[in-house]
C-alpha cells in the first residue's frame, strides 16, 4: 500500500525548519539543503513544495502570521475593545524565546520587503489585515465607551501599530533595556492614554 503523504504537514515542517535556522543563524545561514536537514526530510522533497529560498521564506511568514492570527482570534473571543487590543499587542511583543525567534524571522522578512516588490506586496497585504484588526478593536472600544467618540480611529490604528512594532524591534535589539515586562508596560501606558478618564 503506498504511503500517504500529508502535504500541508510537510510544508509546515519545512517552514518551521526555515524559521528555526533564521532565528539561530540569520538568512545567510539558510540554504535549501540546511532546511531539509533541519526538517528531517529529504533535500529532493523540499523542491516538490518550494522552488526557491524566497518562496520558502514567504511561506514561513504566512505560517507564522497564521499562528498569530489564531491567538488573536482567541483574545477577541475572550475580551473586547482595549482589553483585547492590549492582549493582541502584548502577544506581538518579545515575551519569550518563541516570540524572539518570530521577531528574528519578521525582521529578516522586512529586509526582503525593502528590496523586492513581491515581498513588499505580501507585506502590504499582511499589514492591511493587522491594521484592520486594530481598527476594529478601537471601534469596539469607542462603542463601549472606553475611548472618546472623537478619537480618530484610523489615525490611532496607524499610531498603535507603529508604536508596538517599534517596541518589538527595539526589544530584539536592546533586550536589557526593553525586557518583556517593560514592553508590556509601554503598551499598557499607551492604551491608558486613550481611555476615557
Amino acid at each position: 500500500m503506498p504511503k500517504i503523504v500529508d502535504h500541508d504537514a510537510q510544508r509546515v515542517k519545512f517552514a518551521e525548519a526555515a524559521m528555526s535556522l533564521i532565528a539561530r543563524n540569520g538568512l545567510e545561514g539558510v540554504t535549501m539543503r540546511a532546511v531539509a536537514a533541519e526538517a528531517g526530510l529529504s533535500y529532493g522533497s523540499l523542491f516538490h513544495y518550494f522552488t526557491s529560498k524566497d518562496e520558502l521564506l514567504m511561506h514561513a511568514i504566512r505560517h507564522s502570521t497564521s499562528l498569530q492570527t489564531q491567538r488573536a482570534n482567541e483574545y477577541t473571543h475572550r475580551y473586547s475593545g482595549l482589553k483585547a487590543l492590549e492582549h493582541l499587542l502584548c502577544d506581538d511583543a518579545i515575551i519569550n524565546d518563541s516570540s524572539r525567534d518570530s521577531w528574528m524571522v519578521w525582521l529578516t522578512f522586512l529586509y526582503k520587503v525593502a528590496l523586492q516588490p513581491s515581498f513588499a506586496e505580501m507585506h502590504a497585504e499582511l499589514i492591511d489585515g493587522w491594521l484592520g484588526r486594530i481598527r476594529t478593536l478601537l471601534e469596539d472600544a469607542q462603542q463601549s465607551g472606553d475611548i472618546e467618540d472623537d478619537v480618530n480611529v484610523d489615525f490611532e490604528a496607524l499610531a498603535v501599530w507603529t508604536y508596538s512594532a517599534g517596541i518589538g524591534q527595539m526589544g530584539l535589539v536592546y533586550p536589557a533595556l526593553l525586557p518583556a515586562a517593560m514592553q508590556k508596560e509601554l503598551i499598557s501606558a499607551y492604551l491608558d492614554k486613550l481611555r476615557v478618564q
